[in-house]
């Protein structure tokens, strides 16, 4: 391989692949075999938009990240681990989608913000996301869509309608606030295929995204 930009990320792709992501790799490799037939939990989601891409569903607010990282005893390699399978797992479906349809498929990310905390959250798990977003995205770069930050705290809104004329073009290609979406959303299971809120909640992709 030639030593350009591409090329060299390639090679430390495969390195990571095959030294210290190893474990991450087998086992999503694992927990997509074991899902095509059983299904998938509802705690996030990974569905098919109307133009064949895919999205990645969360909601950060409900997660309580204090108790998670009290559980793992403040490991945060542990968590950057599985915030990296969780990257290897939309991948392999994001690949599995691109045969099927014959194009390149990019996973988007809609995080509901709806109740996050904005004090007291756990100094580690923020380490945690930190890291693993360094750690990605050298290895997916071509994976990444647009990631959506839905239905932010009223304080946290108003900050990013002040400051978003200042945001890099670049940045807001990548990055898009809004609220509405997922908002009227019990269980995201709603918006997976045959799900009561899919219709709507693939309208409001279609105008933030496409």
């Amino acid at each position: 391989l030639q030593d350009d930009d591409e090329c060299l990320s390639i090679r430390d792709s495969l390195k990571w692949r095959l030294g210290k992501g190893k474990s991450v790799c087998e086992k999503a490799r694992k927990a997509v075999a074991t899902a095509s037939k059983k299904g998938w939990g509802a705690s996030c989601l990974t569905t098919t938009t109307s133009q064949g891409d895919l999205v990645y569903g969360i909601r950060a607010g409900q997660i309580n990240d204090v108790e998670l990282m009290k559980a793992l005893h403040q490991d945060v390699d542990s968590m950057v681990d599985f915030f990296l399978f969780i990257k290897e797992v939309n991948m392999l479906l994001a690949n599995q989608q691109s045969l099927r349809t014959d194009r390149l498929v990019s996973v988007l990310t809609a995080n509901d913000l709806t109740g996050i905390k904005l004090i007291g959250s756990d100094s580690n798990f923020r380490s945690a996301l930190t890291k693993s977003s360094h750690e990605a995205n050298p290895l997916y770069p071509n994976l990444s869509g647009p990631t959506l930050l839905l239905n932010l705290p009223r304080f946290l809104g108003a900050a990013t309608k002040l400051f978003t004329p200042f945001i890099p073009a670049s940045v807001k290609q990548k990055l898009r606030f809004e609220n509405g979406p997922l908002s009227n959303v019990k269980s995201l299971t709603e918006v997976a295929v045959g799900g009561s809120g899919r219709h709507q909640f693939l309208k409001d992709l279609d105008k933030l995204v496409y």
